[in-house]
């Protein structure tokens, strides 16, 4: 289940860097994160698929935009 995300709007965030939960998941399934997250809200510690969200600038719950720069980290 999503978490519940505040309602209202939400800053757009300029960075959101992801961390890898499980080091088995293939390579290519970092193009598939970045089309599930731009458009939607995330905030530190939100999971999607086999990655956790490390920290997002500005802090907080952001929108992911497709100016948004995503970095993968393991």
């Amino acid at each position: 289940m999503p978490p519940i995300l505040p309602p209202g709007p939400v800053d757009q965030a300029t960075r959101v860097v992801l961390r890898r939960v499980n080091r088995r998941a293939p390579g290519f399934i970092s193009n598939m994160v970045r089309s599930r997250l731009v458009g939607h809200q995330v905030e530190q510690g939100q999971r999607i698929l086999v990655y956790q969200v490390a920290f997002t600038e500005p802090p907080g719950t952001v929108e992911v935009t497709p100016q948004t720069v995503i970095e993968f980290i393991d």
